[in-house]
């Protein structure tokens, strides 16, 4: 699973950073050059992802069976699903940026006991005063 941080980055620096990273791509002749591209940016696994997707885009254009797709590249209905949908109108899913505030750097009040009941009714309350 990809991991992402709950923190997003900025409007202004999204739209700056996809500026350069169209600049870059209008400068590509060759395939080498687009591969490079590709190896500074993703991982080889992020690459496999990409590439897929651009084939399950390619086999619907043509026509083919969601059958077809899953056995020629080997993956879920799900996928081409989700692939499908993005044909059809780009997905804007807005990720909100968390902001930092004191409360976030303060360590939590935990009450231990010396020694808490080990059985009995009430031998886990101390977890709801965390």
């Amino acid at each position: 699973m990809v991991r992402v941080t709950k923190r997003g980055i900025t409007k202004e620096l999204e739209n700056r950073i996809l500026d350069v990273l169209l600049k870059k791509i209008k400068k590509i002749k060759k395939r080498k050059e687009m591969a490079g591209l590709l190896d500074q940016l993703l991982t080889f696994d992020e690459q496999i992802m990409v590439k897929k997707r651009l084939a399950i885009d390619f086999l619907l254009k043509e026509g083919k069976k969601y059958r077809d797709i899953e056995e020629i590249i080997d993956v879920s209905r799900r996928t081409i699903s989700f692939v499908k949908k993005g044909l059809k109108k780009s997905p804007k899913k807005e990720k909100k940026i968390c902001k930092l505030t004191k409360m976030d750097f303060k360590e939590p009040k935990i009450q231990i006991r010396k020694f808490p009941a080990y059985k009995g009714r009430g031998r886990w309350s101390f977890l709801h005063n965390l």
